[in-house]
């Protein structure tokens, strides 16, 4: 699928000149809209001056880009804390979908999905970026971002799972694909079922209030729980 291009106002993102090499992650978000369309957001950043951007609009028959690779789109920057140790602006590229509403809950097209997972896996090999380096809003920030994908974690997981049956990860075998696509439908939705290794860095979170679940449920991801491992044992939870 082609992607059109029509440039943001100068005032939502910043110029950069960044190489390949600085792209690491990509993160995912939603419009939080009702039926609007990739080009309807376009036109919106340039037009308007919000402060904030994505590089790309995704819906069900099309990619718009709104700021260009190279330069960084405000779109997983946070005032409060980062819940990420690396994924930044500076480093990411911001993808969001066009949503739809039916009642109070949002949800995606399925054409919308399917035309997002086949573009953020142009962009995986385009900048040989890994599978674990595809996150949420949420994952940085914990932004209710993409609400589809933070309320139901297990449509995240099986969209992560779908990068990896597209590909079959070059190099790996069948037996670690197949662990890959395990790991990636894994989610802890309380804390008891977090396993032993994690416990107490969640318990931690919880009781800190660092860690809030989503109606009721933490929709953690056992690709997040390491990482928040790894950050408590550094001291970044710690007062």
């Amino acid at each position: 699928m082609n992607t059109q291009f029509k440039a943001a106002r100068a005032e939502n993102y910043r110029v950069s000149d960044r190489s390949a090499a600085d792209i690491r992650y990509l993160v995912i978000h939603f419009t939080a809209n009702d039926g609007d369309t990739a080009k309807n957001n376009a036109d919106y950043f340039a037009r308007e001056a919000p402060g904030v951007s994505a590089h790309f609009f995704v819906d069900e028959k099309e990619i718009w880009q709104s700021v260009r690779e190279k330069d960084i789109a405000w779109h997983c920057g946070t005032r409060g804390m980062y819940f990420h140790p690396y994924c930044r602006n500076a480093n990411s590229l911001g993808i969001e979908l066009c949503s739809r509403k039916q009642g109070e809950k949002y949800y995606f097209a399925p054409e919308t999905v399917k035309n997002a997972r086949n573009f953020v896996r142009s962009l995986m090999k385009k900048y040989d970026i890994p599978l674990a380096n595809v996150v949420r809003h949420y994952d940085v920030t914990h932004k209710n971002c993409p609400a589809p994908f933070v309320e139901d974690a297990a449509a995240w997981q099986s969209f992560k799972a779908g990068l990896i049956q597209l590909t079959k990860e070059k190099n790996m075998t069948e037996k670690q694909v197949k662990q890959l696509i395990a790991r990636a439908k894994t989610v802890y939705d309380t804390a008891e079922s977090v396993p032993e290794w994690g416990r107490g860095t969640v318990d931690k979170l919880l009781s800190g209030d660092f860690l809030r679940g989503t109606d009721g449920k933490l929709a953690l991801s056992e690709e997040m729980l390491r990482v928040l491992v790894v950050l408590d044992r550094a001291g970044a939870f710690d007062r």
